[in-house]
């Protein structure tokens, strides 16, 4: 996607005039609180993950995006600097902290252990012990804007709020957790596909993000089991289940689950099923949906088994009985963090039109809650928060772009608008809330960062292999697809995970680290950025595939925490670290690969410089140059709060 040449820097500014009208902290427990608290103004934000400016500028000019665009001329609208790198847990961590990632701690979706080299999930640790419920712990530091809105007395409700899992005590608020919750077998969102046509290939080639499982077929019916929480201490790792019964007909399935029997017709997904797993004393409850596929060869999608809105197994939200009032009132929902199917498409076990259909589902269950929490009067500050824009265009950017490797000309005439699409649906989300508005009541609109085309990846370490710089044991039979297998750390000086993180195996940090502080470390970090920023790619005509290397100290100043990068990649646009590098894979042959995956936009290892958000107000600001940063104490300085001495963000009045 090209990049629109913005000339001036945006210079904003936020003049709230109603926003001094009232002191919380002088209202809050005093005999005027309730007659302060009418003074007060009411803020609402919304949040849109992974919104374009270049996208959004184009489609409201063309009069598609009449909503924002009546925003831009009556209050302001600009691009919003993101974080580096410009990804969704860092941002959204920013958002809620007031602090860049060198100060909250959060620096990719996934962190590694120096004492084993291992990743690890990023944003959040759950320990299930043998005895008693699961711990689940933010690795966030700092303190969130929310905290300290109801620690003022200002009423906050918060819903779908990115990587605020598990959820902060929030007073008289409340607050639906939303990205970071993970489903009941604790990872990000494992969708589960039952085949009876799934070849031995196939099964040995498991898909991230799911779990294939070959139905055996005998006289229309096969069994097979649902898999759910981890059974404590047991190794090797065993999961609890229950048992799954599916009865085939020509044109429906009979779905027998614990004594439930529920219909379900081909390409229509069933409602929300209740699951309960009983073992060893514990007895967990959680929800899933099935989708049809075909009945001959049978086919089956189960969705992630979420956890259970009126019984969680861990906390989602606060105060915890929150949930079970939103299922009351809406019905059974998604509570998994990662709520659209990505996956699943990317694994090509459901196609674009079951996926959509599913986004709209979820999402139409969100716009509910939105709307019905806008209608109640207990809330000062409203922040809601979705991801729709971001995951339709890391699955259909492809359909927008000929030279991508998995362009479709048949599928692009059916699903090429569905980025364009989503935006449209944000821009009624938007027009929606401006009618249930008071008057004095103030509209941010954000994004956490804009997207970019991935077609190539870089093998990363492959590249360091290449160098010299990474070497594997003498006893290597290949280089290893994930987890830095069969490294020999005594002659390694970097290694990579995630996407865009270099990490020196630096003496005293790493287990077997051996790059001395000091001069080597700084010869060490020059010589691979200098060697990154020249690298181009023979496969697509010598283009640059690196826009920028950041060393440590540019990306995270004065930062002392082991988890943050030694390098950070920032990818040209057209490129991004491959799949394989993500989980310290290497593989030989090309260091560059073409993406060959539905997956084709992203912006985890893009350049900061080159991946603004978007921010709207319904009413005028002036910044020099507004950031994700500046949110939060902007927030708090519409109630005369000031900031923790922590936030580095400025407020835009």
């Amino acid at each position: 996607m090209p990049r629109a040449v913005r000339g001036h820097p945006a210079l904003l500014s936020l003049v709230v005039l109603l926003a001094c009208s009232s002191d919380p902290a002088r209202d809050a427990g005093s005999p005027g609180r309730d007659a302060g608290r009418a003074r007060r103004p009411r803020v609402v934000v919304l949040g849109f993950d992974g919104v374009d400016p270049d996208w959004a500028e184009r489609w409201m000019d063309q009069g598609k995006l009449p909503n924002l665009r009546r925003l831009a001329k009556s209050g302001t609208y600009r691009p919003l600097r993101s974080t580096n790198p410009p990804q969704s847990p860092v941002a959204w961590t920013t958002f809620a902290t007031g602090t860049l990632p060198e100060r909250h701690g959060i620096f990719d979706f996934i962190r590694r252990d120096p004492s084993t080299y291992r990743p690890f999930v990023g944003t959040t640790e759950v320990e299930t012990p043998r005895v008693g419920p699961p711990r689940a712990r933010n690795l966030r530091r700092g303190e969130p804007f929310w905290k300290k809105l109801s620690d003022s007395g200002v009423r906050v409700a918060l819903l779908n709020v990115p990587y605020s899992f598990p959820p902060d005590p929030v007073g008289d608020g409340r607050m639906l957790s939303g990205l970071g919750v993970p489903d009941l077998r604790n990872t990000n969102s494992t969708f589960a596909y039952y085949a009876e046509d799934l070849t031995p290939e196939r099964l040995a080639k498991q898909p991230g993000g799911g779990v294939l499982v070959k139905l055996g077929v005998v006289d229309g019916v096969a069994d097979a089991r649902i898999e759910g929480p981890e059974v404590p201490g047991e190794r090797p790792m065993r999961r609890m289940s229950v048992p799954l019964r599916v009865h085939r007909t020509a044109q429906a399935v009979s779905l027998k689950i614990a004594g439930l029997t529920v219909q379900a017709q081909k390409g229509t997904p069933t409602d929300w099923i209740e699951l309960t797993f009983e073992e060893g004393g514990r007895r967990v409850q959680g929800i899933v949906r099935f989708l049809v596929l075909e009945t001959t060869p049978l086919r089956l999608f189960m969705s992630p088994v979420n956890i259970h809105p009126r019984a969680p197994w861990l906390p989602i939200t606060s105060p915890p009985g929150f949930s079970a009032e939103l299922a009351e009132e809406f019905g059974l929902f998604k509570t998994v963090g990662w709520d659209h199917d990505t996956s699943a498409l990317n694994a090509e076990v459901i196609g674009e039109a079951e996926f959509l259909a599913d986004v709209q589902h979820t999402e139409a269950m969100r716009e509910r809650m939105l709307l019905s929490t806008l209608e109640k009067a207990d809330w000062d500050v409203l922040v809601a928060v979705s991801t729709a824009t971001d995951r339709v265009a890391h699955m259909f950017v492809r359909l927008t772009e000929p030279e991508h490797p998995r362009y479709d000309a048949a599928l692009a005439a059916r699903f090429g608008r569905a980025i364009e699409e989503a935006y449209v649906h944000m821009d009624q989300v938007v027009g929606r809330v401006l009618e249930k508005l008071r008057p004095s009541d103030l509209l941010v609109v954000m994004s956490d960062h804009g997207f970019h085309s991935y077609r190539r990846g870089l093998h990363v370490n492959s590249w360091l292999r290449h160098e010299g710089l990474l070497a594997l044991r003498p006893d290597a039979a290949r280089p290893p697809r994930e987890f830095l297998l069969d490294v020999d750390w005594a002659r390694t000086k970097a290694y990579a995970l995630g996407t865009g993180q270099i990490y020196l195996n630096v003496a005293g940090r790493e287990d077997q680290g051996i790059v001395a502080r000091g001069a080597e470390y700084d010869a060490l970090s020059r010589r691979i950025r200098e060697g990154l920023q020249a690298l181009t790619d023979p496969g697509a005509g010598g283009a640059r595939a690196i826009r920028r290397v950041y060393t440590r100290a540019e990306a995270f100043p004065n930062s002392e925490d082991v988890s943050a990068p030694d390098l950070q990649v920032a990818f040209a646009e057209g490129y991004r670290t491959s799949w394989e590098t993500i989980l310290g894979g290497m593989p030989d042959g090309d260091l560059f690969a073409p993406n060959d995956r539905k997956w084709s936009g992203d912006h985890a290892a893009s350049d900061v410089d080159d991946t603004d958000g978007i921010v709207f107000s319904s009413r005028p600001f002036t910044a020099d140059r507004p950031g994700i940063i500046d949110i939060a104490p902007t927030l708090l300085g519409l109630y005369g709060i000031r900031p923790p001495p922590t936030y580095t963000g400025r407020s835009w009045y």
